[in-house]
């Protein structure tokens, strides 16, 4: 994908995430706090996916036999694994993906919390808008 289409993308999706946690209803900023969490996980895995193109998996077939698996030339900038192939390889970064994938998890578990409030809320009052809600809390 085009880097400025996804930057884009993923401004529009702050500019909706940030729309819908300004309106008066719970369900919208439960909404909103959702959206924003994807465009947040967006931008994270969009910075760390474009440093390489392949991905750091080796099999036992590419590894050159040496007694260590890796070629640490700092010199030009090269800290890679010894494969068959005269150059190095540039490899995607695992830990963003990795760093992603549990924000992903405690996002769903934050909203699935937030979500069982809203409907207590709900079950308690009658309603999730906040200003009625101010009214009836005195």
């Amino acid at each position: 994908m085009n880097n400025t289409l996804l930057s884009i993308v993923i401004a529009i999706l702050f500019g909706i995430g940030t729309f819908l946690i300004l309106r008066r209803d719970i369900v919208r900023v439960i909404i909103g706090l959702s959206v924003l969490s994807h465009a947040v996980n967006l931008l994270i895995v969009s910075v760390g996916v474009f440093s390489g193109k392949d991905v750091p998996i080796i099999t036992h077939d590419e590894v050159v036999p040496t007694s260590t698996i890796f070629s640490d030339s700092l010199q030009n900038g090269v800290l890679a694994p010894l494969l068959n192939g005269t150059t190095p390889t540039q490899f995607v970064d695992p830990l963003v993906q990795a760093l992603v994938l549990t924000a992903i998890v405690i996002s769903l578990a934050t909203t699935a919390v937030i979500i069982i409030l809203a409907y207590r809320i709900h079950e308690e009052y009658g309603t999730t808008d906040i200003q009625k809600l101010k009214r009836l809390w005195g």
